[in-house]
């Protein structure tokens, strides 16, 4: 049995890049901020980073700029 098309599809050019965008950058900048509080050797700071490099992994796919919130400053553009 098959299912049922779905009534309104999903498109990723329907995507608000720059309101993601920024969204993430505050979340990078928030997390930047709270590492330095962190133990370096420790599992948040491990997980703060995986974090970090989904959000860069992602404006990479948003953007193609692999370096976007290095060369835009804190919290993005």
């Amino acid at each position: 049995m098959s299912m049922p098309r779905r009534l309104n599809r999903r498109s990723d050019r329907f995507v608000d890049r720059e309101r993601l965008l920024a969204a993430m950058g505050g979340c990078r900048e928030t997390i930047a901020r709270e590492q330095a509080r962190m133990e370096i050797s420790g599992p948040l700071y491990f997980s703060s980073s995986t974090v970090v490099a989904a959000i860069d992994g992602l404006a990479l796919m948003l953007t193609g700029r692999s370096d976007y919130f290095h060369l835009t400053g804190p919290g993005g553009a």
